[in-house]
């Protein structure tokens, strides 16, 4: 059944709509990819892909940007507060006002769940509730409010639900391509896992999988503890402070490491080893520079849950789509402008047209409630709007290279490359951590080798903070060459 935005809007006034979720979403996207045969490789260069695709969440309109982090001076009070409703008629979810996991698909499922049962203790019955987005967050709330028997519509902006679950084919890939977030943080204190392994969805335990580090020139770097260390040291040196200083200006202040730029036999300093470590646990997790983040409260975001954490080989967007099932949803439907009124809230379209539910639950990410593309009449409480401009949006992008065989011989699932990084400097100027002192081309020095996980010969990149809003300006060729760059030691290594 196909409905316009225009028929549901006319019915979902009079309550009489009905539009199935399966013809809103329909067969998963193809991914768009190169068919190309792979030509034959060059010896010592990376060959290329036969399929490329790529995340640029940072541009997109309905996201402008990955996850949320803590910024130096903020505090996670920001989170609890931007949870609170407004007026009681007013409701919002999503990772950013999780406490427990923001930044993750299981804080943002979690975050619907208790915005629908705030809703749930204030609603009576025949009320019609309104959900901006069709996200993790929203479809978890839609779930819960339809199955306490409410009338549940839902507004989302894109041509599809999902929001930042956005799964492409499997068409061409021998598996479905999801361009947003692959870990579920805290597995022993989430039911999406076992949400996703009904759905035949895969999580791998991030402890069960093994890790190589290389240099530029193919070398191994043996494990050690110095970033780690740093960051410990960095984080008690930061705590004795009277202000919250950013992640970076600690690591200068409170760890010797972090400025060591000596290099051993095969060309690797302390420092070198530090930047390493804060662009694999902090930077492409949270999406911030450590420039950037709270010293003091920065860090608990990316702190592993009970159980630890796993990597999703697959995507969650039949989760959403089931949760769905039972709420009118409207595609391609923009809401920008949210009235409160004594005992109602009306929403406007971008089409101009509008429409008056009893509460609503508002779910798009933090840049978009940043962005100020949906406003608020009455303007939303100062400290909602506080909690607003507090709270960082955080940039992370994936880079998906599919081969139909592998040109690398490792076998290890994680791979990061230790580039020649400069020393943290004190100051507060966040410095992108991903790209090399002698460079000004990033490289995407973070990497997942499917090999081991799934049998196929696909990589995935990942990029954060100021690197991934770089990456926000390059073309998909650009952002390709880079990749088989930052790929080129691991054709050489053995």
């Amino acid at each position: 059944m196909t409905v316009d935005r225009r028929t549901f809007l006319v019915g979902a006034a009079t309550g009489a709509a009905v539009l199935a979720l399966s013809a809103c979403v329909g067969p998963p996207r193809p991914a768009p990819t190169s068919t190309t045969p792979m030509p034959s490789p060059t010896p010592g260069t990376v060959p290329a892909p036969n399929g490329f695709i790529r995340s640029n969440w940072a541009s997109d309109p309905f996201s402008l940007g990955s996850t949320s982090y803590i910024p130096a001076g903020a505090s996670p009070d920001a989170r609890e507060t931007l949870a609170e409703s407004v007026s009681d008629r007013i409701f919002f979810a999503g990772e950013a006002t999780s406490s427990d996991y923001p930044g993750t698909m299981n804080g943002a499922q979690s975050s619907g769940e208790r915005a629908a049962a705030d809703v749930l203790r204030q609603a009576s019955d025949g009320e019609r509730i309104g959900i901006i987005g069709a996200g993790l967050a929203g479809s978890a709330a839609a779930k819960a409010l339809v199955a306490a028997g409410y009338e549940v519509v839902v507004f989302e902006g894109r041509d599809r639900v999902g929001g930042r679950v956005d799964a492409h084919g499997p068409g061409d890939w021998p598996l479905a391509v999801d361009l947003g977030p692959s870990f579920v943080r805290g597995v022993d204190s989430s039911t999406l896992t076992d949400q996703l392994k009904s759905h035949d969805v895969v999580t791998v335990p991030v402890d069960a999988t093994s890790r190589v580090q290389l240099t530029r020139a193919s070398d191994t770097v043996p494990d050690n503890a110095v970033g780690r260390d740093a960051v410990d040291a960095a984080v008690a040196w930061g705590a004795a402070q009277s202000r919250d200083p950013n992640l970076g200006e600690a690591l200068a202040q409170g760890s010797g490491a972090s400025v060591d730029v000596s290099v051993d036999e095969i060309g690797i300093s302390p420092a070198s080893r530090v930047a390493e470590y804060v662009d694999r646990t902090v930077v492409t997790v949270l999406g911030a520079d450590a420039g950037e983040l709270s010293t003091w409260y920065g860090l608990d975001d990316s702190a592993a849950g009970e159980g630890g954490d796993a990597f999703v080989v697959g995507s969650a967007q039949q989760v959403i789509v089931d949760a769905l099932d039972g709420a009118d949803v409207a595609l391609s439907t923009p809401v920008r402008a949210v009235s409160l009124d004594d005992d109602a809230v009306r929403l406007k379209m971008a089409t101009g047209e509008s429409i008056r539910v009893d509460r609503v639950i508002v779910t798009v990410p933090l840049g978009v409630l940043q962005s100020d593309s949906i406003t608020f009449d009455p303007p939303l409480p100062f400290s909602h709007r506080t909690a607003i401009a507090t709270l960082g949006s955080g940039a992370v992008e994936k880079v998906w290279l599919r081969y139909d065989t592998p040109f690398w011989t490792q076998e290890e699932a994680f791979w990061s490359l230790v580039v020649d990084a400069p020393a943290f400097a004190a100051e507060s100027t966040p410095a992108p951590s991903a790209a090399p002192s002698d460079s000004d081309t990033p490289l995407i020095t973070q990497w997942i080798n499917l090999m081991p996980l799934t049998g196929d010969a696909i990589l995935i990149g990942l990029v954060g903070g100021s690197v991934a809003r770089a990456f926000a300006d390059l073309g998909d060729n650009e952002v390709r060459d880079i990749a088989l760059a930052s790929l080129q030691p691991f054709l050489g290594a053995s």
